[in-house]
């Protein structure tokens, strides 16, 4: 089999693990593409013997993981749902489409959706129900905006199959720049930066239990980095803002990608703070990495990305 031609579709299930069949439709335009088809906790029967040697080793419960970045653009036109819009709905995050206007995904935490994928290898498909994940969000200068997603499934045994992936909705990215990327806020600082990251950082867990087998989203807390041009106290002062002994400061963050009606995101965080602060270097200029933390206001809303 030829390792290069693989690819993936994926649908979110009506009832959850239940296989929602995919097609060529669902395919999703992925780079770095990495599956481990068959993982699990293993115990060894430590067999008493006469002699050395080793006992078998049984899987107790095989899932599979899947890992891929999906390129951070728009969906064309305001209102359409973005080509990777059902893969954030499987990531715990609510999908609501304001026709005309802007598509917004929210952190939830019940009726979480999950998905089927289908994992195309030269000819052999694994279908994966029952999949669960986590996004992360990256933003670096020169760089193409991406999506980093992390999924786990349950198993079946892959066979002969195929779909013929249609990847037309998939709009070309804008790279991050002043060009494209001209709105980003700390605090109410209008911020110089390198880098912007969000980590949902869901609890993924795949349980097999007497009677029930699933894969669960149990927690989430989101954080991530950004990295900017030191100000002069003068003008900024976030060692004021970093210090929690004494009281403990948080804020809004807010990046803004594209300039384009249906080539925008916007992606904020109404509450964050900053937990730390470490000197860095870019491009010569002094910078600081800062470590941040994205937390709930009335609930279900410490992230919110609009596509525009």
């Amino acid at each position: 089999m030829n390792a290069k031609k693989k690819t993936i579709a994926f649908k979110i299930e009506t009832t959850p693990g239940v296989d929602s069949g995919p097609t060529g439709l669902d395919a999703i335009l992925t780079s770095g593409l990495t599956v481990t088809p068959y993982e699990g906790p293993r115990v060894s029967r430590d067999i008493d013997r006469s002699t050395f040697g080793n006992s078998e080793e049984i899987n107790t419960g095989p899932y599979v993981t899947v890992a891929f970045d999906v390129e951070l653009a728009g969906a064309g036109a305001p209102g359409s749902v973005p080509a990777w819009g059902s893969l954030m709905r499987a990531c715990a995050l609510s999908e609501t489409i304001d026709a005309g206007v802007d598509v917004r995904y929210l952190p939830v935490s019940d009726a979480i959706e999950s998905g089927t994928m289908y994992f195309l290898l030269d000819g052999e498909l694994q279908k994966i129900p029952y999949c669960l994940g986590n996004p992360v969000l990256k933003l670096e200068k020169g760089q193409l905006p991406k999506i980093s997603f992390t999924f786990t499934g349950l198993y079946q045994r892959p066979a002969v199959g195929t779909f013929a992936p249609d990847w037309s909705n998939f709009q070309s990215p804008l790279p991050v720049n002043e060009q494209n990327t001209n709105t980003f806020t700390v605090f109410g600082y209008d911020a110089v930066a390198s880098t912007f990251e969000i980590d949902m950082s869901n609890e993924v867990t795949y349980r097999n239990l007497i009677g029930d087998e699933r894969v669960i989203i149990s927690d989430r807390k989101p954080k991530g980095k950004i990295v900017i041009d030191a100000p002069r106290v003068g003008e900024k002062d976030f060692f004021a803002l970093i210090e929690s002994h004494n009281g403990l400061t948080t804020g809004a963050i807010e990046i803004e990608h594209g300039t384009t009606p249906g080539h925008i995101i916007n992606i904020s965080a109404p509450k964050s703070q900053l937990s730390g602060l470490t000197h860095t270097d870019s491009d010569g200029f002094a910078a600081y990495d800062l470590p941040a933390i994205y937390l709930p206001v009335a609930g279900d809303d410490e992230v919110m990305i609009i596509v525009k």
